[in-house]
């Protein structure tokens, strides 16, 4: 029993699943709950713990083109992969992930066609790219104003050509970075 459907405590991230269902990061749940089109419950999956597949302060979401999810583990300084289906499959760690204050909320998104997973590292002012096996591939950004540092990102996409757009905070900006190859 991983809580009741349908309520929220400070959700976080959303996502449209390949499936057409809406996939809503239940944050203080500790769960992804995963809705119809019309809104009706359909499942659940994660809930609180440090076991695999269990979660705590997750917050950012993505899918990629297989169908599986990743998700930002915050508190257990990991990303978790789950398949289609919310079965766990894999995790690796983060470093950087240390402390459980009010900011340090990573968001999470999902290059498809070049298969990579893109995650903010708030507080240490990065962005971290993985393959989709959790191999690390690339990490860019210092403390700072200019065109390739932040101040504090937390949120991220992947646009038409594979574009990353991250939301640096405390700068009120949107980033626009090329796609790693």
């Amino acid at each position: 029993e991983l809580g009741q459907e349908n309520l929220f405590y400070g959700p976080r991230s959303l996502a449209i699943g390949r499936d057409g269902n809406l996939y809503a990061m239940d944050t203080g749940n500790k769960r992804v709950q995963v809705f119809s089109p019309n809104g009706d419950f359909i499942s659940q999956f994660g809930g609180g713990g440090v076991v695999d597949g269990r979660l705590d302060e997750p917050v950012g979401l993505g899918q990629d083109a297989d169908g599986n999810w990743y998700v930002t583990d915050t508190w257990n300084k990991r990303i978790q992969k789950f398949d289609e289906a919310g079965q766990y499959i894999a995790q690796w760690p983060v470093t950087g992930w240390d402390t459980q204050s009010v900011v340090n909320k990573p968001g999470l998104a999902v290059d498809p066609q070049r298969k990579v997973v893109y995650a903010v590292d708030p507080e240490n002012y990065r962005v971290l790219a993985f393959n989709t096996d959790g191999s690390f591939k690339a990490t860019w950004g210092l403390y700072g104003n200019d065109a390739q540092s932040f101040t504090l990102p937390t949120g991220i996409a992947v646009g038409p050509g594979g574009k990353v757009y991250v939301a640096d905070g405390d700068a009120h900006r949107i980033m626009v970075f090329p796609p790693l190859e």
